[in-house]
């Protein structure tokens, strides 16, 4: 009996044991809460091939958009805490919604843990080829002289591109008037067009507009002007003292186990330390990052903090 005993014992432990030293068996699904061929997808996409190659396991990329995000989102926080479900996670995700929304189905603090920050990311200003403005200073004194006759244009309600002017719009004083896009792509076309004036967008999606002549330049937000772009002046060179900047994350539903979350970790680390996936994601104009589990917990809370503060400055209503 007590070699009975003995046995299913070592037994249970060889299967407990075995069960997270053969994670992952199968195919993980990245899920990426926006549409397929913008910046997000993109970067979600470099960085899947580059964990797929560590994990020797497939990551399946799924866009799930809708909601200002909140509908990837909610997805994943819904889904089996197995680890075989992650969310590529933004500030829409993790900081915006939360603030804006009503009755938001999931707390992304408690149901969607970060297990490590994938990159952060430049913003800029453009504004149309027919604003006599030739710096951000000059803007900023042309939209003040015409409070409430220019519009700005974001990628969608609660989107960070909405949210990011509007903490310009405190700081400067500024009055302009918001124009929601579904996307970066038609909002920038709008503004190339002169049918909106000024966009605040991520530094890869304006360069190669400016470069063409279809928008101008005014400014990046970043602490310090940008390798991509030495050639433009931060926000707080012009005067303005606005430090915007973007990341990605990957979470994973509440309950998924520690081991599980750390080999994930280092996943990701793993893959932003290839040479192939760096040159990539720089190409892409996100600055891919190293972190461990708690400091991507901890940037997160920080994010969440300081977006809704933003928010209720600028009177944004939960809706």
């Amino acid at each position: 009996m007590k070699r009975t005993f003995l046995a299913a014992l070592f037994a249970a432990l060889f299967t407990t044991s075995g069960a997270f030293a053969a994670w992952p068996d199968r195919p993980i699904h990245l899920i990426v809460p926006f549409t397929p061929g913008g910046n997000v997808d993109v970067v979600a996409r470099i960085v899947a091939q580059g964990m797929s190659e560590d994990l020797k396991q497939t990551v399946v990329v799924e866009n799930k958009p809708g909601a200002n995000a909140a509908l990837g989102a909610e997805t994943v926080a819904r889904a089996k805490p197995d680890g075989y479900t992650v969310l590529f996670g933004t500030a829409e995700t993790h900081a915006l919604n939360p603030h804006l929304r009503k009755n938001l189905p999931y707390d992304p603090l408690k149901d969607l843990p970060a297990v490590g920050i994938v990159d952060r990311f430049a913003f800029s200003l453009v504004v149309a080829p027919n604003i006599a403005a030739k710096d951000l200073r000059e803007f900023v004194a042309y939209a003040k002289a015409n409070p409430g006759k220019l519009n700005f244009a974001s990628w969608g309600n609660g989107s960070t591109s909405q949210i990011a002017f509007e903490q310009l719009k405190q700081v400067t004083g500024m009055d302009l008037v918001h124009v929601p896009f579904q996307g970066a792509a038609p909002a920038i076309a709008a503004v190339s067009a002169g049918t909106v004036q000024a966009f605040i967008v991520p530094l890869s999606v304006a360069k190669p507009q400016a470069a063409g002549g279809k928008v101008k330049l005014l400014a990046v937000t970043s602490e310090r002007r940008e390798a991509a772009a030495p050639g433009v002046p931060t926000a707080k060179e012009e005067g303005v003292p606005v430090v915007i900047s973007g990341w990605h994350v990957l979470a994973v539903p509440a309950g998924t186990p520690a081991d599980v979350m750390q080999r994930l970790n280092e996943a990701l680390n793993a893959a932003n330390a290839k040479p192939q996936v760096k040159a990539q994601l720089l190409k892409a104009g996100v600055q891919p990052a190293t972190s461990s589990i708690q400091e991507a917990q901890a940037m997160v809370k920080d994010e969440y903090g300081r977006w809704g503060e933003v928010a209720r400055k600028a009177g944004l209503q939960p809706q």
